[in-house]
């Protein structure tokens, strides 16, 4: 297994010749998984994707105590960004004391151990298939945390966009930058490729604002600029990259990154499926591979490549889903009283393509069956 290896080796091996790593067995590789080689450096996918060589680098590679360590060793990093921004977002969460609240809810997480593992995997396929390939220690809990920068993750729903409370909630923000109990490394705006007037989360001058606090803070170790990030799928989201502090720190990075991301609530429930698809089209794992999205996968891949009666499937469907995003953008905001809005995504008849999209593509058949694979997986995990 990999991790029998010295990581001295693993790292020489890359540094020495990229080609021998990709294109033959060495001695790091198990001869049990000897598929892995020969590959050729332009049939692997730089983005992350899980081909033939993530695939089995994730079987081969035994790292998974090591996750479990990571993300245990991470909780506290955790439990600071929960607790900064719960309580520094506090007067703006809805409630039935505070209906006008603009937002409806703040989530933290960690990424299990296999996601970590997955994650891992990916950087370690992108270290050796770099034009100039580098190494770093999957093995040990810093060489993780310091390649992996989304370990941690905070999610702010926004239940409307009052432009005077989110100017509000990014100066809010900035406070904690100056105070040192947020360190904001990357600031990136997703906006649609066409933009309507009106839907932005933020004003701009806002987000210079926030880019100010940030540049003008002790903790900034390099100038930091508002990327405006046009996404083709129509998502849209203002996603901040953060280092952590452990509890007992006011200020210094205990080596832990997150991303903290702020999108309004109807995105972000088309945006976890929207995910989904992604990884589907890409052939990318759901959750690490676990068997609980297989009827998923498989439903959904056997009506997007079997595309005959549908020409321009690909690109229509890429219209459909930036055409939902849009239509969730512009609903009206939450009762804050009641939560008890439609579920219903926008439809492929709504988006304007009936008859270019199968209709087992809607969104809406699709998000029936990952709640019931999301249902299975709750299950299965609360059982181990």
């Amino acid at each position: 297994m990999l991790n029998n290896i010295s990581f001295a080796t693993f790292k020489n091996n890359i540094k020495i010749n990229k080609d021998r790593i990709l294109n033959s067995n060495n001695n790091f590789f198990s001869r049990k998984y000897n598929n892995l080689a020969p590959l050729a450096c332009d049939t692997v996918t730089f983005s992350g994707s899980h081909g033939r060589l993530n695939h089995s680098l994730f079987e081969a590679f035994d790292n998974i105590d090591t996750c479990i360590r990571v993300r245990d060793d991470a909780k506290p990093a955790m439990n600071y960004l929960k607790s900064t921004l719960e309580e520094a977002l506090s007067p703006f969460v809805a409630s039935k004391e505070n209906p006008h609240g603009s937002i409806d809810s703040i989530h933290t997480r960690i990424k299990t151990p296999d996601s970590i593992k997955e994650k891992t995997i990916d950087k370690l396929n992108a270290a050796i298939t770099s034009p100039e390939p580098w190494a770093f220690n999957p093995n040990t809990v810093e060489g993780i945390k310091g390649t992996v920068g989304d370990i941690i993750g905070a999610r702010i729903i926004l239940r409307k966009s009052d432009s005077k409370q989110t100017s509000q909630i990014i100066g809010v923000l900035a406070d904690l930058v100056r105070q040192g109990k947020l360190k904001i490394t990357k600031i990136e705006n997703y906006i649609p490729v066409e933009m309507q007037s009106g839907l932005k989360y933020f004003k701009d001058s806002d987000l210079e604002k926030l880019k100010n606090a940030v540049n003008a803070s002790k903790t900034s170790d390099k100038p930091v600029e508002v990327r405006n990030n046009a996404k083709g799928s129509g998502y849209m989201a203002l996603h901040l990259d953060v280092e952590l502090s452990r509890p007992e720190y006011k200020a210094w990075n205990n080596g832990y990154r997150g991303e903290i991301q702020i999108l309004g609530y109807d995105v972000a429930k088309l945006k976890d499926l929207e995910d989904y698809c992604y990884k589907m089209k890409s052939d990318k794992d759901i959750k690490s591979g676990h068997f609980a999205y297989k009827p998923l996968s498989e439903y959904f891949k056997g009506l997007y490549r079997d595309s005959s009666d549908y020409p321009n499937l690909e690109d229509d469907f890429e219209t459909y889903t930036a055409r939902a995003y849009l239509i969730q953008r512009g609903k009206e905001p939450l009762n804050p009283d009641s939560k008890k809005r439609k579920n219903a995504l926008p439809t492929i008849e709504e988006c304007g393509l009936k008859g270019k999209i199968p209709k087992g593509l809607d969104f809406n058949v699709l998000n029936t069956i990952k709640q019931y694979c999301d249902k299975i997986y709750e299950v299965t995990n609360s059982a181990t």
